[in-house]
C-alpha cells in the first residue's frame, strides 16, 4: 500500500502536485481514482484503530488506577525497625527506618524490634531473617530468633508516671528453643491504626570471625488480598573479643516450682515429679540464656532420715534436677550457677528441727557439694527483711546455727541495719537498693564497704516495691529508680547492673520470678498486679499450648527478662574495661550518665553510646593500643 501511495503522489520539478506533461494526464486520472478507493479504505482503518486505541487507553487507564492504590496502600503500610530498649505501644505512630545497626562479642545476644502500622487491617505472614555474613563466615538462621510482642492491659499504674492500657511484655517464639515445635505467633492479624511490633534475637557464635556483617529480614504481610514483602537491612558488627558464658556477676532470682502445676494441668490436675522437675529445668535454661541464676528450683523435696546421730538426705531427684547448672549447661551456652540457694529450709527452720539436726542439715549439704565437687557457692536466707528486735536475734541465731555447721555455706540478711546484727556469723549482707543511696543524698555504700571488710561479708542488693509504691500509685518519690515493671520504660528493666558496677555490689537479689502462677484466679496473661507494681515478682509468662499454640508447655519470657539480660551483658563490658584499664578510667566514661541509685541517663541512645564506648576499648586494648 506503502508503494501504491507513492506512486499517486508524483511530484513536479516545481514541488507542486499534478502530473509532469499533458500525457501523463490520463494516468494521472487513473491513479488520482485508484487513490480515492486506497484513500477510503485507510480512512475505514483509521476509524477502526481509534477504536481499538480506545480500549487500550480504557485498559491503560484502569492498570494506571490500580498502580496508584496500590502506591497510596503501599505508603499507608509502615514497616520499620528499632533498638531493642524501647517498648513500642500500639499508639506509637509510624516511623521510617530500613536499617539498623548493631554490636555484639562473640556470647553475646544480639536484638532488635520490627515494628508494622497501616491505616487499614493487614495480616503479617511471615518474618524471614537472611544468614548475616561477611568476607570470612556468616551467623546462620539458626541462631537467630523471631518472637511476636504480645501486649497486657494495665488497670492499675505502677506510678504516677505510667500510662494505663496496652504494654508489650510476653515473646512467643515463632519457633521455640527447646522443642523446636512451631507457636502461633505468626501469621498474626493486625488492626488498622495500631503498630504490631516483633522482636528478633541473634546469638552471635565464639566460632565465627570479627567483623561486619550484613543480611536482611523479609516481612511478608497481606493487605487488602495483596501480599507485599518489605526487605530490612540488619548491619552487625562482631567484635574481636568474647562475654563469658556464666555472668561475671552472681545473682540469685527466686522461682517457685510449687504453683506450676496450678497453671499448667489446671486446679484438677498434677504434674507428676518428673513433668515439673523438666518443666523447672526448661525455665532454668531460659534464665541462664538471660544470664541470671533462678533458686528454690522444683519445690520437690530430698526425703530425710535421722538416724543413730546422723541425718541423711537423698540427693537423687536433686542431683538429677540441677546437675546440668552446675557443671555447665549446654542447652545454655554452657552456662552454669556462680551461687544457689540451699532449699528446703521450712524444713529446717519452721517444723521446729532442733539445733543439733539443724547443723547436721547444713553439714549435709556442704558435705554433698564437696562429694560432687561442684564449684557454685552456697547460700542460706535465715530472716527476710528482719523489723523487730525478735526478728534480728533470731537472724542472729540462725547464722550462728549455719556458721557452726560450716564455712561452705554463706548466711544472708536481707536489711541495711548492720547495727542490729551480730555479724561475725553472717557472710552476705543484701540491702534494698533504696536504702544504699536513698532521695536524701545519704550515701551509705562507703559504710557497708567498712563493715564488709571488717567482717568479711559479700555486698548484695535487691530492687523491691520501694522501687515504685508498696500497694499504692507510685507517687515522685518513687520515680527513677531501677524497675522490672511492665508499665515502665525499657530502659529502666536494664539498668540495674550497671548501677551494681558503679557501686561495687557483688551480686544481685531478686524475690521471684513466677509469683503470677500463684495467685489465686489470677491469669497471668492478663493481670500482674503485686505490690503495687504491674509484673512485680513475675519475669515469666506460662507458655500452655491453649494460649500459644504447639503441643508441649515451654517458659515464656519477657521483654523485661531480655532487658535484664542486656544489663548483664553490659556489666562484661565494664567489667572488662576495668579488668583492663583500672576502675577509675571506666568511671570517667561513665560517671556523667550514671550518677547515682535514682540519678541516671533514661535515653536508650546514651547507654548504647556508652557501651560503644567501652567496646572501642576493649578493642584498642587488645590490640595492643594505647592506655587510657
Amino acid at each position: 500500500m506503502e508503494d501504491r501511495l507513492q506512486c499517486a503522489w508524483p511530484y513536479r520539478q516545481d514541488g507542486t502536485h499534478g502530473p509532469e506533461n499533458a500525457d501523463s494526464k490520463c494516468a494521472y486520472r487513473s491513479r488520482r481514482r485508484a487513490h480515492s478507493r486506497v484513500a477510503h479504505t485507510i480512512r475505514g482503518g483509521q476509524d477502526l484503530a481509534r477504536a481499538h486505541v480506545g480500549a487500550d487507553l480504557l485498559r491503560v487507564a484502569a492498570l494506571a488506577v490500580c498502580l496508584l492504590w496500590a502506591v497510596a496502600a503501599h505508603a499507608q503500610l509502615s514497616v520499620w525497625l528499632s533498638h531493642s530498649t524501647h517498648k513500642i505501644r500500639p499508639n506509637v505512630p509510624a516511623r521510617v527506618r530500613s536499617v539498623i545497626h548493631l554490636f555484639a562479642a562473640h556470647g553475646e545476644y544480639a536484638a532488635l524490634q520490627i515494628s508494622v502500622r497501616a491505616d487499614h487491617p493487614l495480616r503479617v505472614l511471615r518474618i524471614v531473617p537472611t544468614a548475616l555474613e561477611d568476607h570470612a563466615s556468616a551467623i546462620g538462621r539458626w541462631q537467630m530468633t523471631v518472637y511476636r510482642e504480645a501486649f497486657i492491659r494495665t488497670v492499675h499504674p505502677t506510678n504516677v508516671v505510667a500510662p494505663v492500657g496496652l504494654w508489650p511484655d510476653a515473646l512467643i517464639p515463632t519457633v521455640d528453643n527447646y522443642y523446636h515445635e512451631r507457636r502461633n505467633a505468626l501469621p498474626w492479624a493486625v488492626p488498622a491504626r495500631f503498630t504490631q511490633s516483633f522482636w528478633i534475637e541473634i546469638y552471635v557464635p565464639r566460632t565465627v570471625s570479627a567483623g561486619r556483617y550484613r543480611g536482611t529480614v523479609a516481612v511478608m504481610i497481606r493487605t487488602h488480598g495483596h501480599v507485599q514483602v518489605r526487605v530490612l537491612r540488619v548491619r552487625l558488627r562482631v567484635l574481636p573479643f568474647a562475654i563469658p558464658a556464666t555472668s561475671s556477676l552472681p545473682s540469685s532470682f527466686g522461682f517457685d516450682g510449687a504453683p506450676l502445676s496450678l497453671v499448667f494441668r489446671g486446679h484438677y490436675g498434677r504434674l507428676s515429679n518428673t513433668q515439673l522437675m523438666h518443666l523447672t529445668q526448661l525455665f532454668n535454661i531460659a534464665a541462664l540464656k538471660d544470664r541470671i541464676a533462678l533458686s528454690g528450683g522444683s519445690g520437690i523435696p530430698a526425703p530425710m532420715h535421722w538416724a543413730h546421730g546422723r541425718l541423711t538426705l537423698n540427693w537423687h531427684e536433686y542431683d538429677k534436677e540441677v546437675r546440668p547448672f552446675m557443671t555447665g549447661c549446654k542447652a545454655a551456652h554452657g552456662a552454669r550457677w556462680r551461687m544457689t540457694d540451699v532449699r528446703w529450709l521450712t524444713h529446717v527452720f519452721y517444723h521446729k528441727m532442733p539445733p543439733r539436726e539443724q547443723v547436721a542439715y547444713f553439714r549435709a549439704w556442704a558435705r554433698h557439694f564437696r562429694h560432687e565437687h561442684w564449684h557454685v557457692g552456697l547460700y542460706a536466707l535465715g530472716v527476710d527483711e528482719p523489723h523487730t528486735p525478735a526478728q534480728f536475734a533470731l537472724a542472729d541465731r540462725r547464722a550462728a546455727i549455719i556458721r557452726r555447721a560450716t564455712h561452705a555455706i554463706l548466711p544472708m540478711v536481707t536489711t541495711i541495719h548492720v547495727h542490729r546484727l551480730d555479724l561475725k556469723d553472717f557472710g552476705i549482707l543484701c540491702p534494698v537498693i533504696n536504702d544504699v543511696d536513698g532521695l536524701n543524698d545519704v550515701n551509705k555504700r562507703t559504710l557497708l564497704g567498712r563493715v564488709a571488710k571488717r567482717y568479711h561479708l559479700k555486698l548484695w542488693w535487691y530492687q523491691s516495691c520501694m522501687s515504685h509504691g508498696c500497694w499504692v500509685v507510685g507517687r515522685r518519690s518513687s520515680l527513677g529508680w531501677p524497675s522490672y515493671m511492665i508499665d515502665q520504660p525499657a530502659i529502666y528493666n536494664r539498668i540495674m547492673p550497671w548501677l551494681t558496677w558503679k557501686y561495687k555490689m557483688q551480686g544481685e537479689l531478686y524475690y521471684d520470678t513466677d509469683i503470677g502462677f500463684s495467685m489465686g484466679r489470677k491469669n497471668p496473661w492478663k493481670d500482674q498486679y503485686h505490690f503495687g507494681g504491674n509484673g512485680d515478682g513475675t519475669l515469666f509468662y506460662p507458655g500452655l499450648p491453649s494460649v500459644i499454640g504447639g503441643k508441649r508447655d515451654i517458659p515464656i519470657q519477657s521483654i523485661r527478662l531480655m532487658m535484664i539480660r542486656a544489663g548483664y551483658q553490659d556489666y562484661e563490658y565494664l567489667h572488662m574495661a576495668s579488668h583492663l584499664y583500672g576502675r577509675q578510667a571506666v568511671l570517667r566514661v561513665i560517671d556523667h550518665a550514671i550518677r547515682s541509685t535514682h540519678s541516671w541517663t533514661k535515653s536508650p541512645r546514651v547507654l548504647r553510646a556508652l557501651k560503644w564506648r567501652l567496646a572501642m576499648m576493649i578493642e584498642r586494648r587488645l590490640k595492643g593500643g594505647p592506655h587510657g
